[in-house]
């Protein structure tokens, strides 16, 4: 028989109407490329006609690093902040959508926090009298109260509430919610991580026993309780294109240490449990992909967790690091000499492993063999791109290897004090670039962007004063812009659009130097604090 949670939130969310904060911004003509590199004193200072086009939310944030910032849609300003302000840039965890942005305000002359949830056009949807902490997941936002500490600060649960963005309406929530997850896609199923404090007890840290009080609740969006599992707790799985649909890690506490006796996977929407060894372990080793492992002896079995069953792909004597349709990578090996095993499941080939990477963007896999055989595997496809030898560096006494698109790899060689000695980069052909012999070193080389001709790299470069300063660099070393304050790049920019520092202004840049959109370091509406970075 079902049980109902009727309890809504004790405070209710206003819901308000307003015109999108809209700033326009003149473009001026386009900037020439120097394909020889740009200095930072000579860098063009123009806005890019094209501008920003990929229509998305971006957050430009104060560079003090206290508040403040800017939200950028495609090449419109939606929202211009107060260094008093904190804003949040929501996710949907399980789409990927970033549909919403959420601002914390202080109310002048006092310390009080209002908070009010944006849209994508900028206009207010929700507003509520005190700050909060937000979730998107499925179409619902879930929202964390500030003021409202779980039981271990004020022996009280509470402060979780939970809205449908479609309708605004609030859903009920137990009153003992820790938090809320929600793993499938239409938002139907509610997952609650709960406490019971104990009759007597005024506050959870007199509580000896506090993880045997804890529990999981599944509910129906009317909090209708669908299962409830004691001493447990629930959490999410993710690779990099986001979450696991459907399916959760369930852990059982060992006792009042808070060690953990074993986990399971479990479908919110079929009921089905996998639980493997009774000391097992769970992790996600690729989209959808996960694996149970024993604690004791490191045996696994691998599930693909993307259709409406789970399907066992394999069982291995080690641990699944990382998994493609065309490799496994297991943390083991039987030569003592490799510590990962990799096997080709296109030829059944077990290979010896010195080093690894997945590339968390794209989940492409390079491996690069005891044999100095560096081998991409598409992350989709499982296709082998790379399958070519690597030039040894002999003084090297340290490796690492990344993953990067379309088949390309980056190595790095560091000697006994892990100063770098060469940087190598390889697509399917072979060697493209390497830096061994050079009088001066790059610190450390990393992904950037993707172009229509592969790649590019940002490689830091400690200056005489101890500061860094960041070139781009494509696949074959070539010197596309230099001495940059800072250059990287979040997951959601379009292609060859990345963040720098120049001089006295930061924001978006193209490989040509060219800004896309930029303030400067000292902007800020209330402030001269100013200054940012940009997510």
């Amino acid at each position: 028989m079902k049980t109902t949670l009727l309890r809504l939130s004790r405070r209710a969310a206003c819901l308000v109407l307003a015109g999108g904060l809209l700033t326009s911004c003149s473009l001026l003509p386009a900037a020439s490329p120097r394909h020889e590199g740009t200095a930072s004193s000579q860098a063009p200072q123009y806005y890019s006609d094209a501008w920003l086009s990929d229509d998305s939310l971006h957050y430009v944030y104060s560079y003090a690093g206290n508040g403040g910032g800017t939200i950028l849609r495609g090449g419109r300003v939606l929202y211009k902040a107060s260094s008093s302000d904190s804003i949040q840039l929501l996710r949907d965890t399980l789409t990927g959508e970033t549909g919403h942005y959420l601002v914390a305000h202080s109310t002048p002359g006092t310390e009080e926090r209002t908070s009010t949830l944006y849209d994508a056009d900028g206009n207010a949807v929700m507003t509520f009298p005190y700050a909060v902490n937000a979730t998107l997941s499925g179409g619902l936002l879930i929202l964390r109260d500030d003021a409202d500490v779980w039981a271990f600060e004020n022996g009280t649960t509470g402060g979780t509430r939970v809205y449908d963005l479609a309708t605004g309406a609030e859903l009920p929530v137990p009153e003992t919610a820790l938090d809320c997850l929600v793993v499938d896609e239409g938002g139907q199923r509610l997952v609650f991580n709960c406490y019971d404090l104990p009759e007597g007890l005024t506050y959870a840290y007199d509580d000896p026993d506090q993880p045997l009080h804890q529990y999981v609740l599944i509910t129906d969006r009317e909090g209708n309780v669908l299962m409830r599992e004691d001493g447990c707790t629930a959490s999410t799985l993710a690779s990099y294109r986001g979450g696991f649909a459907e399916w959760l890690n369930l852990s059982w506490f060992r006792g009042s240490d808070w060690g953990i006796a074993r986990e399971a996977l479990y479908n919110v929407t079929t009921g089905e449990l996998l639980t493997g060894e009774d000391d097992s372990a769970v992790s996600a080793c690729g989209v959808g992909v996960a694996c149970l492992q024993s604690r004791q002896d490191s045996r696994s079995v691998l599930y693909d967790l993307n259709g409406g069953e789970a399907v066992e792909l394999g069982r291995f004597d080690w641990a699944v690091n990382t998994y493609t349709p065309g490799c496994v990578v297991l943390s083991g090996s039987d030569d003592p000499d490799s510590p990962y095993t990799l096997i080709d499941l296109a030829s059944g080939e077990s290979i010896g492993v010195q080093r690894y990477d997945t590339d968390y963007r794209f989940g492409n896999v390079a491996v690069l063999t005891t044999d100095n055989i560096l081998k991409v595997y598409d992350g989709t496809t499982g296709a082998l791109l790379t399958d070519v030898e690597a030039a040894p560096v002999e003084e090297a006494q340290y490796i690492s290897v990344t993953a990067l698109p379309d088949g390309y790899a980056l190595l790095q060689y560091d000697d006994e004090n892990y100063n770098t000695i060469a940087i190598q980069t390889y697509g399917g052909e072979g060697l493209l670039w390497s830096s061994a012999g050079e009088a001066q070193q790059y610190t450390y080389a990393s992904y950037l962007t993707s172009t229509a001709s592969g790649p590019l790299l940002t490689a830091c470069r400690d200056s005489r004063d101890g500061s860094s300063l960041y070139d781009v660099l494509d696949m074959e070393g070539n010197l596309l812009l230099r001495r940059l304050g800072s250059c990287y790049s979040p997951d959601d920019l379009p292609d060859d659009c990345f963040i720098a520092r120049q001089g006295f202004d930061y924001g978006l840049m193209d490989s040509t130097g060219q800004w896309l959109y930029r303030e400067s370091i000292f902007s800020s509406p209330s402030d001269d604090a100013g200054g940012g970075y940009l997510y």
